[in-house]
């Protein structure tokens, strides 16, 4: 599994951005997403971690995502980070 975390900037409430990830989270899925968080870091921001089946996936439509995902929902990234899981705990 590998993982990917962006931070986001939006016009408007957090409660809008979150719907607005949940209308595009097929879109991601499609793409190889298996799982999405969303953690409320500021009045007009969230972090997103989103889990993905292989690396390969991530390389091939990260960008695509994100760029899509900003211009349909009105969300910028403001920085990202990467990598692969090394532990998962439940």
């Amino acid at each position: 599994m590998f993982a990917t975390f962006t931070d986001w900037e939006f016009d408007g409430n957090v409660e809008n951005a979150v719907e607005n990830a949940k209308s595009f989270w097929p879109e991601m899925k499609k793409a190889g997403a298996v799982n999405m968080r969303a953690t409320v870091t500021g009045p007009n921001s969230i972090r997103t971690m989103t889990l993905w089946s292989s690396q390969e996936d991530v390389e091939a439509n990260l960008d695509k995502i994100r760029a899509a995902a900003g211009s349909a929902v009105g969300m910028s990234v403001t920085g990202g980070m990467m990598g692969a899981i090394a532990v998962e705990l439940n």
